[in-house]
């Protein structure tokens, strides 16, 4: 828990009634007559043949995954009613008051070696399987029973990675509770309430949400202190913090504490300007109550001031701040612990980035990775963490309310404090450098401590975000591993100004940044990506939210912002992190060029498919020259706006990946999957297949079960015979009858029976004659209707396409 935490803990009822023994965790179930039938959707408990209550599935849940959990790592002698606290109401809630000291004995005294960490690795990854079997298929009645069972797993796992670090052991890959599918429950949703409850800003949970890996992490940020509790987060959402937003007709400049009305001081426009043109940049001092202004080249060492607009230290009439506030700043730097008041020369942006004429504007934001870069320190100025003393905090607690700061939210100071050599920020007592206190942790790891264990990980999170520049990393190419990193960084952080993204972006990337300012500012987005000359092959299956509305760029998003994965943002991670001698996809002016296979669908399909109302609602089977028949699912627009394919154009699908013909031979399942992309081919050009995109697809091999019962209903369809123009003419409904005497044929035979059979099993159907025959009378009656409009030609994957 935090130093003073405002809040109590979260009580977790105990249960009782079933008691952990000393047998093994595995067979527990059995030992006390429980049975669990584990399937898809819903998971049942039996204990004794019986189906039995909720309360009393829950409590053997607890006593299993918690309780006998405990002994089985800790040991028989653990005293598990030192777990458990009698409340004032008379109720009994789980404890874990005596758990750290437990566990950090034990991992000094345990003595285990590689053999018996890895049993009890497998053991946890298998208590993880289980539980979170649990938690997405029963109702327990309370979800906080789940929640303290991932917590239980998380910390005793991090003491087991503890220990193989001490022992100089390779660690094993952590499990995380967390599962980060949209589609799947979310373990940590009653922490998230809880945080709801307590006054936090929906855009700050969601960001937490987005970024945290453990439960127990959660748990802890949400026992900080609401950050900027004195804003009215009431209109904020998910997706947008309103009082960080700035607005030119109503911003107010901030005044320092205690003072509400001192003169506005402005620097010497005239100096700014003429150092700006002399390829300098200006820094500020402030003596005997005026601004001075230095040529960057005059000056040894000078601070870089990072702040949020939207807490007041900006400008957006002029270049000029309240004489309060430059008179503190001015003090704040002089005061930068290890200096003795020899710093004074500062720069910051609301005072050396000219409002206007846009030409000295345009001539400064050339120059914003220099004042950064440039500094001895960044010092940042943050109205949430100089609230706080630092000296009060544990070092974990210092590294979460950093991550809780307004700082971490917006894009601009992403890369200010990337690009700094010293960050420092400033609390009420002092200004702390949180990347010394990182690089000064003691990381022994035995005894296991939770404090280490938190803070490693939300420092190391502060670590990505902050000063993680990169460089070459191994097996990846440079630009495919630039552009993951940044989007990691910039997921959950916001900018008021939406052009100033691609500003920010090519700083961060040390890209050419005068391509973008030369022009107009809603421009700058299309300029940054034709800045890249190629890009990872996984943008054309991006899901991103948004994308660019430009022709020739429809594939990149629009926004490097916002709390998408990194598998919906930058699309599937085979093709997102290429080698640097793999094959990209190339930057061209009409779109996106790169070698994929995929297939070309019939000339005609589409005339088809119209003549029988026919749309992409339902899956389209479509069948190759060896036979092989595929299920093509049509999935959501890849691009927004109008998404109309007219019926003279030729179909292709773009697949990411080549299609695995092997696999099981009778199932009716699927022998591979592949993701894709549906287009309309506009002409082929230099053997290059220039496409519109449409729709994001799935495809499958099907199994031989399925190729056997399309066959035979297309075997069904050519034996009957009946002409297109009267199969237009009819319903299908009447059409359907055509078809029985065939089928009734067809289904004389013992192998089509049985086939029809395992099919009517696998889809859980009736295994009756009357439906199976009525069922292949109305796949026969969908056969015959695309007869060969359903064929498919395989294109290899040296295929070049153009996509926009």
């Amino acid at each position: 828990m935090p130093h003073e935490p405002p809040h109590s803990h979260i009580k977790i009822p105990y249960l009782g009634d079933i008691a952990p023994d000393k047998g093994s965790w595995h067979t527990y179930p059995q030992r006390l007559g429980w049975q669990i039938i584990e399937n898809k959707d819903k998971t049942v408990l039996l204990r004794n043949g019986v189906v039995r209550s909720t309360a009393e599935n829950a409590a053997f849940i607890q006593s299993w995954l918690y309780f006998q959990l405990l002994r089985e790592v800790l040991g028989d002698g653990v005293d598990l009613e030192r777990f458990t606290q009698k409340e004032t109401d008379g109720t009994t809630s789980t404890s874990t008051r005596f758990l750290e000291t437990l566990i950090s004995d034990w991992s000094v005294d345990c003595g285990y070696g590689k053999k018996e960490l890895d049993e009890l690795y497998k053991l946890l990854i298998e208590h993880r399987r289980r539980g979170l079997i649990v938690f997405m298929t029963m109702e327990l009645g309370n979800p906080l029973i789940m929640l303290s069972i991932a917590a239980l797993n998380e910390r005793l796992m991090a003491a087991i990675m503890d220990l193989h670090v001490h022992l100089g052991l390779e660690t094993p890959v952590d499990q995380t509770w967390r599962l980060r599918d949209k589609d799947l429950p979310n373990i940590g949703e009653p922490l998230l309430d809880l945080m709801q409850s307590r006054g936090w800003c929906p855009y700050d949970i969601r960001r937490l949400d987005t970024e945290i890996k453990y439960v127990s992490t959660l748990y802890y940020y949400s026992n900080l202190k609401v950050p900027r509790s004195s804003k009215d987060h009431n209109a904020c959402s998910k997706g947008r913090c309103l009082t960080m937003l700035t607005d030119p007709a109503t911003y107010k400049l901030s005044h320092r504490s205690g003072c509400h009305a001192c003169p506005l001081l402005s620097a010497n426009m005239h100096r700014i300007e003429k150092i700006l043109q002399s390829n300098s940049i200006p820094l500020i001092s402030l003596e005997n109550g005026e601004i001075n202004v230095h040529d960057l080249t005059a000056v040894s060492e000078f601070v870089a001031i990072s702040h949020v607009w939207a807490e007041g230290a900006g400008n957006v009439e002029g270049n000029a701040l309240q004489t309060c506030l430059l008179e503190e700043i001015s003090e704040l730097v002089r005061e930068l612990p290890g200096h003795k008041q020899s710093l004074k020369h500062f720069w910051i942006d609301t005072l050396c980035v000219p409002v206007r004429p846009r030409e000295m504007q345009t001539l400064a934001l050339n120059k914003m990775r220099v004042p950064y870069e440039g500094a001895k320190h960044v010092l940042v100025l943050d109205s949430h963490l100089r609230s706080l003393k630092s000296r009060t905090m544990s070092t974990t607690e210092l590294f979460a309310q950093v991550s809780c700061s307004s700082w971490m939210r917006r894009l601009w100071t992403l890369q200010e404090g990337r690009l700094a050599q010293n960050v420092w920020f400033q609390f009420a007592d002092t200004a702390v450098n949180v990347k010394t206190v990182f690089t000064n942790l003691d990381r022994r790891r035995i005894p296991s401590s939770v404090d280490f264990w938190l803070g490693n990980a939300i420092s190391l999170d502060l670590w990505m975000q902050i000063w993680y520049r990169g460089g070459k990393v191994r097996n990846i190419s440079p630009v495919a591993a630039s552009l993951s990193r940044t989007s990691h960084s910039l997921r959950t952080r916001s900018v008021s100004v939406p052009t100033d993204e691609a500003l920010c972006l090519l700083n961060i990337m040390d890209r050419d940044l005068t391509r973008v300012t030369a022009v107009e500012p809603t421009k700058r987005m299309e300029v940054f990506w034709r800045t890249f000359e190629k890009v990872p092959k996984s943008f054309l299956f991006s899901k991103a939210s948004g994308k660019m509305p430009v022709k020739g760029i429809h594939w990149a998003p629009s926004s490097f912002m916002g709390f998408e994965s990194e598998k919906e943002w930058l699309g599937p991670q085979d093709l997102s992190s290429p080698r640097e001698d793999d094959s990209h996809a190339l930057v061209i002016t009409d779109g996106l060029q790169l070698a994929l296979p995929g297939f070309l669908l019939h000339q005609d399909l589409l005339v088809r498919m119209k003549h029988y109302d026919f749309t992409w609602k339902f899956p389209l089977m479509i069948q190759d020259a060896n036979g092989i028949w595929y299920q093509m699912g049509v999935e959501e627009p890849w691009r927004q706006g109008s998404n109309t394919i007219h019926n003279s154009r030729q179909l292709a699908v773009i697949l990411a990946h080549e299609l695995d013909m092997q696999g099981s031979s009778e199932t009716f399942s699927f022998k591979d999957f592949a993701i894709g992309v549906l287009a309309s081919i506009d002409k082929t050009e230099d053997n290059i297949i220039h496409v519109t995109a449409h729709y994001h697809v799935a495809v499958e091999v099907l199994g031989e079960g399925f190729q056997k019962y399309l066959s035979t209903a297309s075997k069904c369809a050519l034996k009957v015979g009946i002409e297109q123009s009267v199969l237009m003419s009819e319903s299908h409904a009447v059409s359907k009858e055509r078809y029985q005497t065939a089928a009734q044929q067809l289904l004389e035979d013992k192998n089509t029976m049985e086939t029809m059979l395992r099919k009517a099993r696998h889809m859980s159907e009736p295994e009756d004659y009357e439906h199976i025959l009525s069922d292949l009378m109305d796949t026969t009656g969908v056969a015959a209707r695309f007869g060969d409009r359903s064929e498919v030609r395989k294109v290899a994957g040296d295929q070049l396409w153009c996509v926009d």
